[in-house]
């Protein structure tokens, strides 16, 4: 009884270093030294970043010379220079929580990798009103949209909640642009994947003063003019969770094409009258134009979508670092594709080092990084590549101000 115990015991121990195996790393102090020189600061950011998620690293900080010359002092410098590590682990992003400090004859600091890394992106800008239109109106009459990039959005008489004669406030902000998915922090993140979008959206409605939503089994439209339609587009809606928004496809509601006429009303020209006075003629009593609109239906309000599972056949995960890796703030990490209307945010896994989500290889992008000061300068650092999983790049950032940030981010993001 007491083998199988023991085996049982090695066993599950087995199990659960297979689950999260540890590497360790011994780190060289010159002269009983207690601090750390930036080689051994390279060293241990290098060495977090290589190990997997759920994965331990430690290090060993006294070397067997100085064991051997003076025991005592050597157990305290162990101890002095693991806390010492474990202030730097912390200045660059790592939660206290992942440090942990183990004793045998001498202590050794430990750090685990989350099995989840963090999404660098959050969603910003929220006062910004410049991408914004607000509309009141009757729940009987409905109201339509014409927002300024040419889209359409359809609300239909009694689409809210509430009574005929209750008056709605509906707010739509609009996001076309992979600048705009930069400057608001609203990017193509899907739940299964990367995304391919037509457009970005997030649509509020209010009666007196109180949300209100739409009413049971109605719906209202969506018209995206001269939309890409040569692949199939559907419905998606953002859950927006710890700052970030997450797009969850909606199978049954897809884009079709269709063209539409436009009623540009009666064109008119000045003509003279037998009696020598000018005035207005109708020349057509009607002029209409086609245009070409991808049409689809949504049923909640909130973030919505129209958007596409981008698919490849080899994909990557790519990792970055920011003036070689070492940080004591977080950026926001962007990385935009060139040949298709997406941007995705990267994963910080320290306030130096970044990681893809899986992306396509051989893709043309720019890495786009910003770290946001308040009123103060903020630092700001991009490159243009071809995604590859072959080495970690590393881009360098620089201090400008708020206007540069705007105009620079005109000049790389298109």
């Amino acid at each position: 009884m007491r083998v199988f115990i023991l085996l049982f015991f090695m066993g599950f121990s087995q199990f659960l270093c297979g689950k999260n195996p540890a590497r360790g790393v011994r780190l060289e102090f010159k002269n009983n030294c207690i601090t750390l020189s930036d080689e051994n600061k390279n060293i241990i950011v290098d060495e977090y970043f290589k190990i997997g998620e759920g994965d331990w690293l430690y290090f060993t900080t006294v070397s067997d010379k100085e064991k051997s010359a003076n025991k005592l002092l050597a157990f305290k410098n162990s101890k002095i220079r693991n806390r010492v590590i474990g202030s730097f682990l912390k200045k660059n992003g790592i939660d206290q929580k992942s440090l942990t400090y183990k004793y045998g004859s001498f202590e050794q600091i430990w750090v685990n990798k989350p099995k989840r890394l963090k999404n660098s992106v959050r969603i910003t800008n929220k006062e910004d009103k410049s991408n914004q239109i607000t509309k009141t109106f009757k729940n009987i009459d409905g109201v339509t949209f014409y927002l300024n990039s040419g889209n359409i959005i359809e609300f239909k008489a009694m689409n809210f909640e509430g009574f005929s004669d209750d008056i709605i406030t509906v707010t739509i902000k609009e996001y076309l642009s992979k600048a705009d998915f930069v400057k608001y922090g609203v990017t193509a993140n899907g739940d299964k994947g990367m995304l391919e979008t037509q457009g970005m959206y997030h649509i509020k409605a209010e009666s007196n003063n109180q949300k209100i939503s739409l009413r049971r089994n109605t719906n209202y439209t969506l018209k995206i003019k001269e939309g890409k339609n040569e692949s199939a587009f559907y419905s998606f809606y953002g859950k927006e969770k710890n700052g970030q928004v997450v797009w969850y496809k909606n199978a049954q509601e897809k884009f079709d094409s269709v063209d539409e006429y436009i009623d540009e009303g009666n064109d008119t020209s000045f003509i003279e009258n037998e009696f020598g006075e000018w005035g207005l003629e109708v020349i057509d009593e009607e002029v209409r134009q086609v245009e070409n609109f991808l049409i689809g239906k949504f049923s909640g309000l909130g973030w919505i979508n129209c958007d596409r599972f981008y698919d490849e056949e080899e994909t990557i995960t790519m990792k970055l670092k920011i003036n070689n890796g070492i940080s004591d703030k977080s950026y926001s990490v962007f990385i935009i594709f060139k040949d298709i209307n997406s941007v995705l945010p990267l994963y910080c896994v320290t306030n130096g080092m970044y990681q893809t989500p899986e992306i396509p290889k051989g893709s043309k992008v720019t890495i786009f990084a910003i770290q946001h000061n308040g009123n103060k300068l903020h630092k700001l650092g991009f490159k243009d590549i071809v995604t590859s999983d072959e080495k970690v790049f590393n881009i360098s950032s620089k201090k400008v101000t708020k206007d540069e940030v705007d105009q620079l981010m005109s000049d790389i993001i298109f």
